[in-house]
C-alpha cells in the first residue's frame, strides 16, 4: 500500500476549500482541482509499506496537544505541464514540533524519508495554468480564511480508482 500520515480538514474546511478550488478551477485556463475527500496537510510521506502496526505506533509516539491552524496565502510550486496551487499555513510551532517528533521516530523504526524541508500546504490544483495577469497577492486578500482546531493524526492510503486519485485514512 502506498502510505502516508497527514493531518485531515473537518467537512466544513473540506466545503471551503472546494470553494476555493471551484473559484480557481474557473480562473484558470487549464488544471485539476483536488477532490473534496483530498484535502490534507502531508506530515510524512511513507510510500509502499505494510508497517500499519509500527507506523501507528511511530504516530502515538509522536502526537501532542491539539493546535490550531489557519491559513495565510497562495502560493504555486513551479512544473512543466502546469502548476501545483496551494495555500500556505500561518506559523505554527505546534505543527513544526509534531513533524519533526513524527519524523524522528519514523526514522527511529527504520522507516526512510525524503531529506526535503518541511512546507506544510494544502494542494488545491494539479496541473494549473493561471492567466498571465492572476495576481496572487490580491487573491489571498479575498479568499475565505480557514481555522480549525487540529486533534488527531492520520494514517492515510493512497489509491487510483477508475482513474481517480483517492486518499482514504486507514
Amino acid at each position: 500500500m502506498r502510505l502516508f500520515i497527514a493531518l485531515n480538514f473537518d467537512e466544513v474546511n473540506k466545503d471551503i476549500l472546494a470553494g476555493i478550488s471551484r473559484d480557481l478551477a474557473g480562473i484558470a485556463l487549464r488544471g485539476w482541482p483536488v477532490s473534496r475527500q483530498n484535502y490534507h496537510i502531508t506530515l510524512a510521506f511513507i510510500g509502499e509499506s505494510t508497517e500499519i502496526p509500527t507506523l501507528c505506533r511511530c504516530m502515538d509516539q509522536a502526537a501532542g496537544p491539539a493546535f490550531s491552524l489557519i491559513t495565510a496565502k497562495l502560493g504555486s510550486f513551479r512544473r512543466n505541464g502546469g502548476d501545483i496551487l496551494w495555500l500556505s499555513l500561518a506559523p505554527a510551532p505546534q505543527l513544526t514540533a509534531l513533524q519533526m517528533r513524527l519524523a524522528a521516530e519514523l526514522k527511529a523504526k527504520g522507516f526512510t524519508l525524503d531529506n526535503h524541508a518541511f512546507r506544510p500546504h494544502i494542494t488545491l490544483m494539479r496541473e494549473a495554468v493561471l492567466p498571465e495577469n492572476f495576481d496572487f497577492y490580491a487573491y489571498t486578500e479575498h479568499m475565505p480564511k480557514l481555522s480549525q482546531n487540529m486533534r488527531k493524526i492520520s494514517l492515510m492510503k493512497s489509491e487510483r480508482l477508475n482513474g481517480r486519485l483517492l486518499y482514504s485514512e486507514i
